[in-house]
């Protein structure tokens, strides 16, 4: 065969091979990174302090220091203040004040309090998720000394952003806005990559994200408040850094320069950031690129900003300077070695080769009709991160900024229905409503229901002289637990009773936060649209529905299994069920991969907007896998019900740790959509097929065009 013969096959195989390697790659990094770094999380080296004099705060620094696996870095201090300072200045993550005559020579230096109460200070602030870590690590050293703890914060995050939500996301979105926007113009205006148009372009793009998004943060949603100009600055500085970053990522990788820079930006930084998860709990890696990615640079900062009155933002800030001015040098140094190489000469087109103009210094191809005025086309390019932007931090914030509890349906049981119902009712006026609290007079039928997941907890009251029972569920989600935890542990306690907690499906220690399944979920979604949204740029022809239907239900038992993989038997996240977690992915991936059809048929790569909103940006919120369904607005709750992620995060969680009960619903969830998507994506193509047999009907020029050469049939039987 000719070798002008093999070149269409060869380009139609790099087309294919680019619409299925690129989705593989992506979710495959995803996964593998974010699972590997947070599926369970364990301390590790955590910076805690005893203060205090004396034997017992020597042996208590010993115990801590000595503890299986070092989860603590402890040190002792003389006073309160200091310890108070080191908290304010994040060198110390917590500190456990001992009482002053804790110690039998009656000698004491500390500032803390006498009797048999030690004090726990924390700075919620620095960490929501930090702070239980140091008091699961302190309280047993107090209760080993039989003392109680009294806690403390000298830093607490305010009533609008109790999960400090609102410093996570600022942060992420200043990373969309700054990569998302140069991996666009790269594609699509393409002489907008010159530095010196780039520039002072990123720069007016980073100013005007920076005000987008802390507004959307602060004024709109109000997870943060004050500090606008630092605040607006630390933004501006994150974005353009980030840009000028994928400016010379995309000078090194071309078109796939979004890998490296997603990977860099979103997939290392959100674990390293130490904003979701404290760093001290995940692989030391983290601990390195913590102090070096741009995302924990920018979260960090403005958590000093908001929180700490700026103390330690400015090395930070200085991290994002030194990204922003190596980038832009390295990316300086690039164009200038491919003018040397070039020799300032233009390839056979009359295009330069290392600028993609001709030698007037205009667009080396020629345009078919008058180009839009360059204001129309910078709008044009930034419409769509502006938007990715404006949706994620928007709907993802609003839903997850305040995590507390609203109708959380919890039960009370009581010997007879009458003391069920009166202590149901006193806690309803205490509680408010925040809780929807049910009375019981079986303890068995308590713990039913939590099973069915239609409640979060019950508390059994206790028969004289015996220990109260708190009974939950960590595996229906570890939020819900510890408010449930948290908040019958309190009334107990104002009653002078003792608790027993009772976890009737605990997580296992390789899913110590119950997240495994949210993004075993977020994989396989992942799975779906992106290969579509490629393959309706790239490969356009196989969406018709007898080429879709075969590819699409390949690449889902394929993604489903490599998902599966990597997260079970690679990384060790997952144990058993395969064929469970094998159908459900795989029925994800496919049901995904249809609605992504539907829209792509419309909106071309476009597509991604719609459905990235859908799937992923009101489906996380609604999906009941990060913060409990119970803890988010309304809106989120109604959707639950309703989108696939959640359906697919609940059905993996049946499987996982209820013995695949009350799976069905969520399968027909699913299985709707899906029935759904392929009945509009046949109506679609017969619609197409029937409208261009029209135009061919009435159109002599098509009929010529469509009649075979002379021996094509034979061509295309080889």
């Amino acid at each position: 065969m000719s070798e002008a013969g093999a070149t269409p096959r060869a380009t139609k195989a790099a087309r294919y091979g680019f619409v299925f390697a690129f989705p593989f790659v992506m979710v495959m990094l995803l996964v593998g990174i974010y699972v590997s770094a947070m599926h369970a999380p364990k301390p590790h080296d955590l910076p805690v302090a005893v203060v205090g004099s004396g034997a017992q705060a020597e042996r208590s620094v010993a115990a801590l220091d000595a503890a299986d696996g070092s989860p603590a870095d402890a040190r002792l201090l003389r006073s309160v203040d200091e310890a108070k300072r080191q908290l304010h200045d994040r060198e110390i993550a917590g500190a456990l004040v001992l009482p002053s005559n804790s110690d039998s020579s009656g000698n004491s230096d500390s500032d803390g309090n006498g009797g048999t109460t030690a004090q726990l200070w924390t700075a919620q602030a620095a960490g929501a998720s930090q702070t239980m870590t140091v008091s699961q690590l302190l309280t047993p050293v107090a209760a080993a000394s039989h003392l109680t703890v009294e806690a403390h914060d000298v830093a607490p995050l305010p009533q609008d952003d109790q999960s400090g939500m609102g410093v996570l996301y600022l942060s992420v979105g200043a990373m969309l806005a700054g990569y998302m926007a140069v991996t666009v113009a790269s594609s699509g205006m393409p002489r907008l990559m010159r530095l010196k148009k780039l520039v002072p372009v990123l720069a007016g793009w980073s100013a005007l994200m920076s005000v987008v998004i802390w507004t959307l943060a602060g004024p709109v949603i109000g997870a943060v408040s004050g500090h606008a100009p630092e605040v607006l600055g630390t933004a501006f500085l994150g974005i353009f850094a980030v840009g000028l970053t994928q400016a010379f990522l995309t000078r090194l990788f071309g078109p796939i320069a979004v890998i490296p820079g997603i990977t860099l930006f979103m997939f290392l930084g959100v674990p390293a950031s130490n904003l979701a998860l404290s760093i001290h709990t995940m692989p030391g890696f983290f601990g390195f690129l913590h102090h070096v990615l741009p995302l924990p640079a920018v979260g960090e900062a403005l958590r000093a900003i908001v929180y700490f009155d700026g103390d330690g933002a400015g090395v930070h800030l200085l991290t994002l300077g030194i990204w922003a001015l190596a980038a832009l040098l390295l990316t300086a140094g690039v164009d200038l070695l491919k003018r040397r190489k070039a020799d300032g000469k233009t390839d056979g087109t009359g295009t330069d080769a290392t600028t993609g103009e001709d030698a007037a210094g205009t667009p080396g191809a020629p345009a078919a009709r008058k180009a839009p005025h360059p204001a129309v086309q910078y709008v044009m390019l930034g419409a769509f991160p502006f938007l990715m932007v404006v949706l994620m931090v928007g709907l993802m914030l609003s839903g997850m900024h305040k995590p507390l509890p609203r109708d959380l349906p919890v039960a009370v049981v009581a010997d007879s229905a009458q003391a069920a119902e009166q202590t149901a009712q006193g806690l309803e006026k205490s509680l408010g409503s925040s809780f929807d609290i049910r009375p019981l007079t079986s303890a068995d039928e308590a713990k039913r229901q939590i099973r069915d997941r239609g409640i979060a907890g019950a508390y059994v009251l206790p028969a004289p002289g015996e220990k109260a029972q708190i009974l939950s569920a960590g595996g229906a989600g570890m939020s819900q637990q510890q408010v449930v935890q948290r908040t019958f542990g309190q009334i107990a306690a104002q009653q002078g009773v003792r608790t027993e907690n009772v976890d009737l499906a605990p997580l296992p220690a390789h899913d110590g936060m119950g997240t495994v399944t949210l993004y075993l979920a977020i994989g396989f979604t992942m799975s779906g649209f992106i290969v579509v949204t490629i393959m309706s740029a790239a490969a356009r022809e196989l969406l018709r529905v007898r080429r879709l239907l075969p590819v699409l239900a390949g690449w889902a038992v394929l993604m489903a299994t490599a998902v599966w993989l990597l997260a079970g038997p690679v990384i060790g996240a997952v144990h058993g069920h395969a064929w469970q977690i094998l159908g459900l992915g795989a029925l994800m991936v496919f049901t995904v991969s249809l609605v992504t059809a539907v829209f792509a048929r419309f909106l071309g790569p476009l597509a991604v907007i719609p459905v990235v909103t859908l799937m992923m940006f009101l489906g996380v919120p609604a999906s009941n896998g990060g913060v409990a369904l119970h803890m988010v607005p309304g809106f989120f709750q109604a959707l639950h019900g309703v989108l696939p992620l959640p359906a697919v995060v609940e059905a993996i969680r049946s499987v996982l740790y209820f013995g695949a009960d009350g799976i069905g619903g969520h399968l027909g969830t699913l299985a709707l959509w899906g029935g759904a998507a392929l009945v509009l994506n046949v109506a679609l193509d017969l619609f197409q097929h029937r409208r261009d047999r029209d135009r061919d009907l009435t159109d002599p020029a098509a009929l010529v065009a469509a009649e075979p050469a002379p021996g094509a049939n034979a061509e295309a039987l080889r």
